[in-house]
């Protein structure tokens, strides 16, 4: 691996590298792992793992497996928020991730967009990348979103009407209930607030129905459902996440990476 890493040097000996010499050393960096020439600085492994993420991984779909299962998706772009200059220090500003056709346990969203603020190396014997926080924002279509409904109950269909999400009976289109969606943590909440029959509404008083969400990813928590036209935006939020960085680790995502693997450990 080329002499882009760091860590087994004192955060006193980077700063006292000349500039001029750590540019020239990224390009070399960048050269042998045959990726184009970055705005990364050496000592720059998450910028080294962004670029190639996006020269080997955009338009390709591929599975990512965490602790808490599987995430597939299609990536559309990636890219930092920063300077160059932080980045001698390890500091990368904010990170931001678009991405389409995801899937996790079963739910699917047509497009999803990720921002990771306040992206940094915690330096140590093994450095650790932290940011804090993580947001998502996903959109569920509607037929997605009925699918998963019928995994509750093969008989329940959801429909989007006048701007309000509707269940009903399979077969029965003339009784349908009205609900608002919400959420928290990690459930879905659902309250319905008027019964449909044809076309007369009849308001209604219920409590909320609860329903349970898998583990999410690196533990993130689901703050919001909210209907639009065509579906739901669903967003959540991870207060803070951090990973291990070691050489090895580096070196076998970026070679599994090049190597097209379907399958990518994070």
């Amino acid at each position: 691996m080329a002499d882009w890493w760091p860590f087994d040097r004192s955060w006193g000996d980077e700063w006292r590298r000349s500039v001029a010499g750590m540019l020239s050393a990224s390009s070399a960096a960048a050269a042998s792992l045959g990726l184009p020439q970055p705005r990364t600085l050496p000592g720059d492994p998450f910028g080294m793992l962004v670029d190639a993420a996006r020269t080997w991984l955009t338009g390709k779909k591929r599975t990512f497996r965490f602790p808490e299962g599987d995430l597939t998706l299609v990536l559309e772009d990636i890219s930092l928020e920063g300077s160059d200059l932080a980045r001698i220090i390890g500091q990368y500003g904010q990170a931001r991730i678009l991405a389409r056709d995801v899937e996790w346990d079963g739910y699917q969203f047509d497009r999803m967009e990720i921002t990771v603020k306040n992206v940094h190396l915690r330096p140590g014997t093994r450095p650790v990348l932290v940011a804090a926080p993580v947001l998502c924002e996903g959109f569920m279509p509607a037929a997605a979103a009925s699918r998963w409904l019928a995994g509750v109950s093969p008989q329940l269909e959801l429909v989007l009407q006048d701007g309000f999400p509707q269940v009903g009976v399979i077969g029965a289109p003339w009784a349908r209930l009205e609900v608002e969606t919400g959420a928290e943590g990690r459930s879905i909440h659902v309250r319905p607030r008027a019964l449909r029959l044809g076309d007369l509404r009849l308001a209604l008083w219920s409590p909320t129905f609860n329903m349970s969400l898998p583990a999410l990813p690196g533990g993130a928590m689901v703050t919001s459902v909210e209907p639009v036209a065509g579906g739901f935006v669903v967003r959540g939020t991870l207060s803070e996440w951090q990973r291990s960085l070691s050489r090895e680790g580096v070196e076998r995502l970026l070679a599994g990476m090049r190597a097209g693997n379907d399958r990518l450990d994070l």
